[in-house]
């Protein structure tokens, strides 16, 4: 093939045989890499080179274009591959590459200020609503969200300030001026202090609340925070199954979020207005936990001086929780079978028999199957207990969602301890995003509300956070996870990747960087 055609393009072409050999470099290409490359090997010429994406096109046959990467020259550019077939053989790839290095610098600015901008605007203690000139909502913060909406998927934007505080423009207060208002929030009727600021250049105004009672809403108010599109998945499957009476199984690591999920299936539920009983099946003795979950008759046992009703019963009408149900003793397992088949049971020390009008939810952070090959867990209870399985990913495998899951635990520790924290500072940020976190939202949130107590000034840094030094076994565990799939579909890299729930190329880069 002459590659002629491309001498004068004002985009970089290069052409690579199969071995790794620079074969044809057009003028353009010799500029933006500041070398002459050809007869050279093309390894190392793109910082994207460090996971070789020619083995994945040759493999898949397939391209691929990466947005941003970096040149040997430290210029930034947008660069593809494309693969080169003769008589159906592979022979090599075209590399186009543009320098987007100007284009990439305005993006980082751009994403900075607005980075800032966030920071600054979900800091500040007040629910802040920025209106138009008619009074309809174009933005908010993360308080405003809280404060006015009753469902996690209820939005502001778009709304007229007279739904959410039942005042029209004209009826707020003068410029500059405070006034006490009454406000409908999610816990009711609350007295709030409201300002109103009209913008520069007669674009709108500026409307901010502070509730001046309860500042923290609902002291006892447990929030989903993602914006991991795997996470909200398992949210919107939730959301599907709540309204059926059907079992459901939780799976996930400690610290995931297994009981707010569940607690948030109840509350989707036709059976919301019913009670919601958790069982910690590891925390209770297997000698107490009988009696605990189905009750007990007076002079069961010693010390049974009169009857009582167990969780089973204390929850009636509503859902039981089996939090950690992998820790249940085997004799046990058995009655929950029989709970769940049958929905009846008996009282310790009793012969009567008792319906029971529940919906069961469990949950584990063990790998139940493995339990089944060993004994330690009926395959039949597993089967009734997972008619749905939620799977709740790590929080190593949802980075996405840390910082707003930082800027959150931020918020809600400083109202507690009356601190008054503006945020992290950039070494701390990026401390944060690559810690990964063994145990999870739950180790993120005593990870902070630790910073926000020992912090001495407004801004957290390194030293307020005392990390524990990180393991190689979330490492490890995901390596295995990954290999087991691979051997599971002999290494077929297209249904292993809709196997783990990731791109092709996020698996080929795994790969590597696990040396698999």
């Amino acid at each position: 093939m002459d590659f002629r055609v491309f001498d004068h393009l004002f985009d970089g072409v290069l052409v690579i045989d199969k071995h790794y050999k620079v074969v044809y470099a057009n003028q353009s290409a010799k500029s933006l890499l500041e070398d002459a490359p050809e007869g050279k090997n093309c390894k190392g010429l793109f910082s994207v080179c460090r996971f070789c994406p020619m083995e994945y096109v040759k493999e898949e046959g397939e391209g691929v274009q990466v947005y941003d990467t970096e040149l040997k020259s430290q210029r930034r550019a947008c660069w593809s591959m494309t693969p080169l077939f003769e008589g159906g053989k592979f022979v090599g790839v075209v590399e186009v590459f543009k320098d987007v290095s100007n284009v990439v610098s305005c993006i980082i600015e751009a994403e900075r200020q607005k980075a800032y901008k966030e920071a600054v605007f979900n800091s500040i203690v007040e629910a802040i609503l920025v209106l138009d000139q008619e009074g309809f909502v174009v933005e908010h913060n993360a308080i405003a969200k809280r404060m006015l909406c009753r469902e996690e998927k209820e939005e502001l934007v778009g709304k007229h300030i007279r739904e959410l505080i039942n005042l029209s423009l004209e009826e707020l207060p003068p410029e500059g001026e405070r006034a006490d208002i009454y406000v409908n929030t999610p816990c009711g009727k609350q007295k709030a202090s409201v300002l109103l600021s009209p913008m520069q250049s007669n674009f709108g105004y500026v409307v901010s609340l502070y509730v001046v009672k309860d500042i923290s809403f609902c002291p006892s108010e447990e929030v989903i925070v993602t914006k991991s599109p795997a996470f909200q998945k398992v949210l919107d499957l939730a959301s599907s199954v709540a309204e059926y009476d059907v079992n459901v199984l939780i799976e996930g690591e400690t610290g995931t979020g297994k009981s707010l999920l569940a607690r948030y299936i109840h509350q989707l539920s036709p059976r919301r207005d019913g009670p919601f009983v958790k069982v910690n099946c590891a925390a209770i003795p297997d000698t107490l936990l009988e009696a605990e979950l189905f009750g007990y008759t007076k002079g069961a046992f010693t010390g049974a001086l009169k009857d009582k009703p167990g969780k089973v019963e204390l929850a009636e009408g509503g859902t039981l929780f089996l939090d950690e149900i992998g820790d249940m003793p085997m004799h046990l397992q058995a009655k929950i079978l029989h709970l769940v088949q049958e929905k009846e049971f008996e009282r310790l020390g009793d012969t009567k028999t008792r319906k029971a009008n529940i919906r069961i939810i469990a949950s584990t952070n063990k790998n139940l199957k493995e339990l089944i090959k060993q004994g330690l867990f009926r395959e039949d209870l597993y089967y009734r207990l997972g008619v749905v399985k939620l799977y709740l990913p790590p929080l190593r495998e949802r980075r996405e969602d840390i910082p707003a899951l930082i800027n959150y635990f931020i918020e809600k520790y400083s109202k507690a301890y009356s601190k008054k924290i503006r945020g992290l500072s950039p070494q701390a940020v990026r401390m944060l995003l690559s810690y990964d976190y063994p145990g999870n939202i739950r180790e993120l949130e005593n990870i902070i509300e630790r910073a926000v107590i020992t912090c001495r000034g407004s801004l957290i840094n390194p030293e307020d956070l005392h990390l524990e030094p990180m393991e190689a076994k979330p490492r490890e565990e995901e390596k295995e996870k990954i290999k087991k799939v691979l051997e599971e579909t002999g290494w077929n890299k297209s249904l292993a990747a809709k196997r783990l729930g990731m791109h092709r190329t996020t698996l080929w880069r795994k790969i590597k960087e696990l040396g698999l």
